[in-house]
């Protein structure tokens, strides 16, 4: 099973620490960063938040895009993209 792509993939502050009390291959890593230095919230690593906007606690650092990491955020804009799609067409159909 694949996570989705986020915005931390593209990031210079993304880092990752081992979680001793992981149950899947998807929760292996602890993601954390400058900004949440113990944990990165799940909205933003899993849920898609756009942490290029301004996000509660997260002491007003931001996503900065790391050298070479444009090829993960366009993957990350395209995910969002599609789902935006799929609200849209979901939308109308009611």
């Amino acid at each position: 099973m694949r996570r989705r792509p986020n915005i931390c993939d593209a990031c210079v502050r993304l880092q990752k620490r081992s979680n001793p009390d992981a149950r899947t291959t998807l929760d292996r890593w602890i993601p954390y960063c400058a900004a949440f230095p113990e944990q990165v919230p799940n909205e933003i690593y899993r849920g898609g938040f756009d942490h290029r906007n301004p996000y509660e606690g997260d002491r007003g650092i931001r996503f900065e895009l790391r050298p070479g990491g444009e090829r993960s955020l366009a993957a990350y804009e395209s995910a969002q993209a599609r789902k935006a799609a799929r609200r849209t067409d979901e939308a109308s159909d009611l």
